[in-house]
C-alpha cells in the first residue's frame, strides 16, 4: 500500500482561503490551544517596535487607524503582552483592558466601531480630558478605530470639538503627532514590506518535511510551488510586483496579503484533492502553479470576487502583455540557432508538472511541423501562461527586459528616481514637456519652462525650470514604510502629487504616446494643478503670449502679442 502524507502546514495555509471551510476572517484570533498552534509565525513590524518603545520611554495616548485586516487588534494585543506579565488570552466582551503600570493606567480600546455610541462618547471624553491635561490623570490610551466611524463620529458630538481638531490635524499630517497624541494610520504602510517575511516563513524546511516523505511529491502542484517561492529570484519577483502596487498608492492589508500568498502556494488545493487526483485532476492541477494563482486564473467569477488582491493584482498580469522579442523566444527559442538561447528555452519549458511534464515541448513541435493550421490551442492555451513564468523565472542576465510585459513603459524610469537629484533633474524636463502637452492638448516646443495655459492656448504665466523641483517621499520612523511617491512642486508653492500613474501619464504625453488610456488616473489632479498654477499667474498687461504651430518643427511655440 502506498504511504499518503498529510502536511498539516497545508491545512494551516487552507484557514487563509476564504472558499474554504476552514477560512477563519479574525486571524488575531490564532492562540496557542489551535490545532495549528506550531506553525503560528510572527512578523516583527516597525510600528509594533515603535509602539513598544513609546509606551515604555514616552507614553502617550494613541488611536491606531487602517481597514479591517491591517492588524489594528493584533497590535493591541501584542502591546498588552509586551507590557504585562499575562498574556491575554481572550477579550473581554467590551473590548476594553486597563492596564496598570509604573506610569498610570494604559487603556486598550481593541475596536472603537464595537462599542455603544454612549460608550464610545465617554471614552473619547476621558481621551479629550487626557489630553488637554498633558495625562497629569495619569490615563493613556491605545485604540484601534475606522478612521470614518471616527470623524463621522467625532463631527456629531461639539463636546468633542477639541479633540475633533487635534484627530483632523494628524489625519492631514503624520508630523502633527507629538508626545501628547499620536495617530498611526495603518492605510500609510507599505504593502511590500511584509511579502518577503512571509513568503521565507512560510517555505520553511521545516514546514515542508512531510512531503519529503510523500510518494506523490513529484506530481503535487502544492510542493512544486513550495519549491519554486523559496528561491530568492522568484520571490524578488514576487515583492516586486507588491511594490509597483505602493508606487501606485495601492494598499494591500496584511489579511488581503495572507489570503493572496496562501492561494498562489495552494492554489485553493489541500493534501487530499492531490491524494485523491486521477489523470484529468493532475492536469487541471498543473494549472495551480503559482504564478497563474497569483493572478487568479482557472477561478470561478465568484472566487475572484472574493479575493480583491487578486483583482488588483490583474491589471499588472504579464501575460496580457504581448512583445516580438520574447513571444518569438517562447515559440521559437529552441531553434534560435544560439545555444545559450536553446538552454535558457529548455529551461522555460522543461518537463516539470506546469508544463505538463514535457507535453507543451510536444504540442510546439506538433503546431509547427503542421503550421498551426489545425490546432491553435498552443496560441490560446500557453503563450500567456508562458508570459508569467517567464517573467517570473528567467534572470535579467538573459538579456531580455522582462518589464516590457508590465502594462508601465517607464517603471525603471521611476524607480531611478528615488534619492537620485541628477537623474530627476534630467527626467523633469520631459515631466514638463508632458504638462504643457497635458495643459494644452498640444506638443509644445518648451524650452523647459511650463506654461500656464489651457486649450485655448493662452498663456497665462511662464514658470522656469529652476523654480520647479521634484520633492522625495519623506522616509518615517514610526511605521514600515518604503518611499514611494514624489512631489512636483511649483515656486514651494503649488504641488502635484506624483505617483506611478501620474508619472506614467506625463512621460507618455511628453513623447507624444498613447497617453490618453492613462487619462482617468490623471484626469483630475492634473486639471487641479494647471487651475492652481493659473491661479497665481501674472500675466503681461500689455503683451498677449499664446501657442502657435510652427510650420518647420510641427510643434507649437510661445508667440508674444503686443496689444
Amino acid at each position: 500500500m502506498i504511504l499518503l502524507e498529510n502536511n498539516k502546514f497545508v491545512n494551516f495555509l487552507d484557514q487563509f482561503n476564504v472558499l474554504s471551510p476552514n477560512h477563519s476572517k479574525i486571524y488575531d484570533e490564532y492562540t496557542s490551544d489551535t490545532e495549528y498552534s506550531n506553525y503560528n509565525f510572527t512578523i516583527k513590524t516597525k510600528v509594533q517596535e515603535h509602539l513598544e518603545n513609546l509606551f515604555r520611554e514616552n507614553p502617550q495616548s494613541l488611536i491606531l487607524t487602517g481597514n479591517a485586516g491591517d492588524g489594528k487588534t493584533r497590535l493591541c494585543r501584542i502591546i498588552h503582552d509586551q507590557l504585562s506579565s499575562n498574556e491575554l488570552e481572550h477579550w473581554p466582551e467590551d473590548g476594553i483592558v486597563d492596564l496598570r503600570l509604573d506610569f498610570g493606567t494604559l487603556r486598550i480600546v481593541k475596536d472603537l466601531s464595537e462599542l455603544r455610541d454612549d460608550v464610545i462618547l465617554e471614552q473619547l471624553l476621558r481621551l479629550q480630558e487626557s489630553i488637554q491635561s498633558r495625562h497629569t490623570n495619569k490615563l493613556f490610551y491605545l485604540i484601534a478605530a475606522n478612521e470614518g466611524k471616527l470623524t463621522k463620529f467625532l463631527s456629531q458630538h461639539n463636546e468633542l470639538a477639541e479633540l475633533r481638531r487635534e484627530v483632523s490635524n494628524r489625519f492631514n499630517s503624520f508630523k502633527n503627532n507629538n508626545q501628547v497624541f499620536s495617530i498611526i494610520n495603518l492605510l500609510d504602510v507599505t504593502s511590500s514590506v511584509y511579502v518577503e517575511k512571509v513568503l521565507e516563513d512560510w517555505n520553511k524546511e521545516e514546514n515542508w518535511e512531510a512531503c519529503n516523505s510523500c510518494k506523490k511529491n513529484g506530481s503535487c502542484i502544492i510542493f512544486l510551488n513550495h519549491q519554486r517561492t523559496s528561491g530568492e529570484l522568484v520571490q524578488k519577483r514576487i515583492v516586486e510586483q507588491y511594490r509597483i502596487l505602493d508606487y501606485l498608492e495601492t494598499h494591500i492589508t496584511m489579511r488581503e496579503m495572507l489570503i493572496h500568498l496562501s492561494f498562489m502556494i495552494t492554489g485553493g488545493l489541500t493534501c487530499e484533492d492531490i491524494n485523491r487526483a486521477g489523470y484529468k485532476e493532475l492536469s487541471n492541477h498543473s494549472n495551480k502553479i503559482y504564478y497563474e494563482n497569483f493572478y487568479g486564473h482557472h477561478l470561478s467569477p465568484h472566487a475572484f470576487a472574493e479575493m480583491r488582491a487578486l483583482r488588483i493584482f490583474k491589471a499588472l498580469d504579464p501575460g496580457n502583455y504581448s512583445h516580438s522579442d520574447i513571444d518569438d523566444f517562447i515559440m521559437n527559442g529552441d531553434i534560435s540557432g544560439n545555444k545559450a538561447i536553446e538552454e535558457l528555452h529548455q529551461e522555460l519549458v522543461d518537463d516539470s508538472m506546469d508544463m505538463q511534464f514535457g507535453y507543451f515541448s510536444r504540442k510546439l513541435r506538433l503546431y509547427r511541423d503542421h503550421d498551426g493550421i489545425s490546432d491553435h490551442s498552443i496560441i490560446e492555451d500557453w503563450v500567456q501562461k508562458l508570459r508569467r513564468k517567464f517573467y517570473f523565472e528567467i534572470n535579467n542576465s538573459a538579456g531580455f527586459d522582462r518589464h516590457v510585459l508590465l502594462p508601465f513603459q517607464y517603471l525603471s524610469d521611476y524607480i531611478s528616481l528615488f534619492n537620485n537629484q541628477q537623474t530627476q533633474s534630467s527626467i523633469k524636463r520631459n515631466l514638463i514637456s508632458g504638462l504643457n502637452r497635458s495643459f494644452s492638448g498640444r506638443l509644445v516646443d518648451s524650452k523647459a519652462s511650463l506654461f500656464a495655459t489651457s486649450q485655448n492656448l493662452m498663456i497665462y504665466d511662464e514658470f522656469k525650470s529652476k523654480e520647479i523641483n521634484i520633492i522625495d517621499d519623506l522616509i518615517r520612523d514610526d511605521i514600515d514604510y518604503l518611499p514611494s511617491k514624489f512631489t512636483l512642486s511649483v515656486q514651494k508653492e503649488i504641488k502635484l502629487p506624483m505617483n506611478l500613474f501620474i508619472f506614467e501619464y506625463l512621460m507618455r504625453a511628453q513623447g507624444g504616446g498613447t497617453h490618453n488610456i492613462l487619462r482617468e488616473e490623471a484626469d483630475i489632479l492634473i486639471d487641479t494643478f494647471k487651475n492652481e498654477l493659473i491661479k497665481i499667474s501674472e500675466p503681461e498687461e500689455f503683451t498677449l503670449t499664446v501657442l502657435k504651430r510652427d510650420r518647420d518643427s510641427g510643434l507649437f511655440v510661445k508667440v508674444e502679442i503686443d496689444l
